[in-house]
């Protein structure tokens, strides 16, 4: 892997996309972990120790636009191409839909599940432990996707367990994701030398998967810190 086959972008996605389609740009596959918006304050007085609630910041309280930037870059995917999309689960349906719409021209086949070994505390007297996280795997139609199976297990369960980013590995994104998922998830869902796109890339941690299993990577990021971060942690890994 050399700085030729991994290109990272401070931009805004939705104009960049524009400017990659305009030149060409085909990618086989892409992954990301874009804003929830979920975030909001609380003050959890009913907790022993009571914290603020889910508050991740500005670019997750809701003015994201969830949605219409799938069929977009979806027209970037090649004809056997598929997209991995993390997502809460309130909006689960929504993004269904607006994968298998027709400009975006997805087939969703299944929910993959994160389940985290360590969890966001709550009060669990009152609520269940919240313990997982969704993405949305689609394929475009038509597509002979890819999906490698070890030969050595009889079926793959879309359940992946790992706990969320600690120590050495937590580098200050709020919703970092595990760096043992993200390759888990690259493993099995694409090729060595294949190029993948993340339009959101945060902390740059698909971008670090992919560059420790062979594959190609483009990162777009528009908050200048993140894409700081990302940078130092994946132009730091390319020999």
């Amino acid at each position: 892997m050399n700085k030729n086959h991994c290109l990272l972008l401070h931009a805004d996605a939705y104009k960049e996309v524009e400017s990659l389609i305009k030149k060409g740009v085909v990618v086989n596959h892409i992954i990301t972990d874009p804003p929830y918006n979920i975030s909001k304050e609380h003050n959890f007085n009913t907790m022993q120790n009571p914290r603020v609630g889910t508050d991740f910041g500005k670019w997750d309280r809701g003015e994201f636009d969830l949605y219409s930037w799938i069929p977009r870059f979806s027209k970037l995917l090649d004809k056997n191409g598929s997209i991995i999309i993390f997502c809460s689960y309130r909006y689960i349906s929504f993004l269904i839909e607006a994968c298998e719409s027709i400009e975006a021209g997805l087939n969703v086949k299944d929910v993959l599940v994160w389940q985290k070994s360590n969890p966001m505390p709550r009060n669990v007297k009152r609520r269940y432990v919240q313990d997982m996280e969704f993405a949305l795997w689609a394929v475009k139609k038509e597509a002979k996707w890819t999906f490698n199976k070890p030969i050595d297990v009889p079926y793959l369960r879309g359940m992946f367990q790992s706990s969320t980013v600690s120590g050495k590995e937590k580098l200050g994104h709020p919703t970092q994701k595990s760096i043992k998922l993200m390759e888990k998830l690259i493993e099995i869902h694409t090729n060595p030398g294949e190029l993948i796109l993340d339009p959101f890339m945060g902390s740059g941690t698909t971008g670090d998967a992919a560059i420790r299993l062979n594959r190609k990577f483009i990162g777009i990021e528009k908050n200048i810190n993140f894409f700081n971060m990302a940078k130092q942690r994946l132009l730091g890994n390319i020999k």
